[in-house]
């Protein structure tokens, strides 16, 4: 065994680590659960029992492979992360905005039905708040096709290596966030009916809620990939080029996030503060699972599970994408103490079950901040 300052591989040492360690059997269930790859070639290791990969022969002793390591490739010179993201900005909230814009024109100039829209607000209001719902998430359609081609072009990286460290995006990993989220919601829910105390009012649009759903469960998940891709990926291993500390990178990340949500119309509707410290901590939760687990997998269940649940299930009056939820929270303003302590156990109790699931606690002390 060569000294472990050592980057290279002897060949014998090489060959005998593939004969001997490269398809053990008894670890198959795990190599399978445990994808890895190497952070110099960026090919799936072998074997999590080998000390060199098996395809460059790097020593792999102290290599710590994480989520992070993945924003080392393709370009990263500085004046690419700041073009990258102002064009992109520009594109999904400038350009993806248009169809929208165009649609509220000619509402002012056409009479279609019951629909008007207001031009300052860009709320198509009617009959029905589906097309208003629609035109609304073309713009993270837009979004995201330019976020997938500027990643190209600019980066020279692939999607994959922003969403996750694993050899492919894990869509069980999703769907169980998702369930979970539904789970404890749904239970939270049922006992605030039954409180006799609810603030919730049975909305009873039907009809308009059904067209909502099947949009919903098409553009939801490409609204909440692409955010989640965006300030989960981009922007935490982004900053991991500049800033040491994971804890800071979330805090930074965490803030641009909120910072962005201060355009809708809800902070200057229920209370800045409150809803300022919601969105914040939502971004942080979002990063810390993203971090331990390797990937945005679970953090765009959550967020797809969120967004579901505002639009169908209990939303707010004055929504920045109004919908016809089944549920309407009856209320004027947020309070600071009743709006963070649940989220808070919330938070907890979906990282409990995402650290037994997924064995974090074992996995820890491979995150140890500096």
């Amino acid at each position: 065994m060569p000294p472990e300052q050592s980057n290279q591989y002897s060949q014998h040492e090489f060959v005998v680590q593939n004969l001997i360690v490269r398809y053990p059997h008894i670890m198959a269930a795990e190599i399978r659960e445990n994808v890895y790859s190497c952070a110099k070639c960026c090919k799936p290791l072998l074997s999590t029992l080998a000390s060199y990969c098996q395809n460059c022969g790097t020593y792999l002793r102290k290599q710590n492979c994480s989520f992070l390591d993945n924003s080392s490739l393709g370009k990263n010179s500085w004046w690419i992360w700041v073009v990258f993201t102002i064009i992109f900005v520009v594109v999904w909230q400038v350009i993806g905005s248009l169809p929208l814009v165009g649609f509220c024109g000619i509402l002012n100039v056409v009479n279609l039905g019951s629909y008007t829209c207001d031009l300052e607000t860009l709320v198509i209001a009617g009959n029905s708040k589906a097309p208003n719902f629609l035109l609304m998430h073309i713009t993270f359609v837009v979004g995201a096709a330019s976020f997938y081609i500027l990643l190209k072009i600019l980066h020279g990286k692939n999607l994959l290596q922003v969403l996750t460290k694993r050899l492919q995006f894990d869509y069980k990993r999703s769907l169980f966030a998702l369930l979970v989220f539904f789970l404890l919601g749904g239970i939270s829910l049922i006992a605030n009916l039954m409180s006799g105390s609810s603030d919730l009012k049975f909305r009873g649009d039907i009809p308009d809620l059904l067209v909502i759903t099947i949009m919903a469960l098409v553009l939801v998940p490409v609204q909440a990939g692409l955010e989640e891709a965006f300030f989960r990926g981009y922007l935490i291993q982004g900053f991991s080029l500049l800033i040491k500390s994971r804890l800071a990178i979330l805090i930074v990340t965490s803030s641009i996030f909120a910072s962005l949500h201060l355009m809708n119309p809800e902070p200057w509707s229920y209370g800045i503060l409150p809803y300022v410290v919601s969105v914040f901590l939502v971004g942080l939760f979002m990063g810390l699972i993203t971090l331990f687990d390797g990937g945005v997998e679970l953090a765009v269940g959550v967020h797809i599970a969120n967004n579901l649940w505002v639009h169908l299930i209990v939303g707010l009056e004055k929504s920045i994408i109004p919908s016809s939820s089944l549920f309407i929270a009856d209320q004027e303003s947020l309070e600071l103490v009743s709006t963070v302590i649940p989220s808070l156990i919330q938070y907890g109790i979906l990282t409990v079950i995402f650290a037994l699931k997924y064995k974090w606690f074992q996995k820890l002390k491979g995150y140890t901040a500096p």
